[in-house]
């Protein structure tokens, strides 16, 4: 085997990495321009000639190590920068996939648990409905020993946030039912404004007439009939606090205000009423 041949084995066999690569590449070319460039430039500078081949082969080999180095360096560094963006884009991507896969697995529990919130609410008394009601804007206090409390946690229709007392908590109601008790109420509050107001009886008008507020608390009389509209209850004004002397009349929330602007009447939230003053008789306010 040649020397020629035997030097080049050796270089193949110590290109192990792509850095040696470089290397060898860049020592090369400055060996070439060395030759051919400081050969002439030492020769005038005075350097003796048995030493000027390896004076250049020095040179060549030392420039070309280093500019070598530098090349490789800059490139793996661009390189390693470009894998590292590839790599965030790939784990942002996957995260991506698993946020939108969380979101798709949780708005459809949402959309199956208001299916059934749904099927319920149509059911449920109205003190239960006043209860998500109340909750809307913000959380409330509630006594958790209620049993309309209880059923509502239990269900999950509201959520326990902070204990206040033995026995009070703070409540919210459950976001993926928010929505549809808010819209459900505003279509509530339409229809039952136009029910009482499209046919105004004199029951009815008798009713805002008690309700209207006055220098001097009510003291009847009060008809039987206007009585009854809400005995046991009507949708607007309910009857609470009764007893064997009498009852309130008090206006479910949000309605005191909306008779107040439909009537131009100042009206009370609530109204005591003693059953002495119940007549059957009509009666003229």
């Amino acid at each position: 085997m040649s020397e020629t041949a035997g030097t080049v084995i050796k270089l193949l066999l110590a290109l192990t990495s792509p850095k040696a690569s470089v290397k060898y590449i860049s020592v090369a070319i400055f060996l070439v321009l060395s030759w051919k460039y400081l050969n002439s430039t030492l020769s005038s500078l005075g350097a003796p000639k048995e030493h000027l081949s390896l004076i250049v082969l020095l040179a060549g080999l030392g420039i070309g190590s280093l500019i070598g180095q530098a090349i490789y360096v800059v490139v793996e560094s661009i390189w390693s920068k470009i894998e590292s963006l590839i790599e965030e884009k790939k784990i942002i991507h996957e995260q991506n996939e698993l946020d939108q896969e969380e979101k798709r697995e949780t708005d459809q529990k949402n959309e199956d648990f208001l299916e059934k919130f749904i099927k319920v609410f149509e059911y449920m008394p109205y003190w239960k409905r006043d209860a998500l009601r109340n909750l809307l804007d913000k959380e409330q206090r509630m006594e958790k020993s209620l049993e309309y409390v209880d059923s509502l946690k239990m269900n999950e229709f509201i959520i326990h946030t902070t204990n206040i007392d033995k026995k009070t908590d703070l409540y919210m109601i459950n976001p993926a039912i928010s929505e549809y008790v808010k819209n459900q109420w505003v279509t509530e509050i339409a229809s039952n404004m136009e029910e009482y107001f499209s046919e105004l009886s004199a029951d009815k008008k008798e009713l805002i007439e008690v309700m209207k507020c006055t220098e001097e608390e009510f003291s009847g009389p009060i008809s039987q009939s206007c009585a009854d509209l809400v005995n046991p209850l009507h949708p607007c004004i309910t009857r609470e606090a009764q007893d064997e002397s009498g009852f309130y009349l008090s206006f479910r929330n949000p309605y005191c205000s909306l008779f107040s602007d439909k009537s131009g009447l100042v009206l009370m939230d609530e109204v005591y009423i003693r059953h002495d003053w119940i007549r059957t008789e009509k009666v003229s306010l």
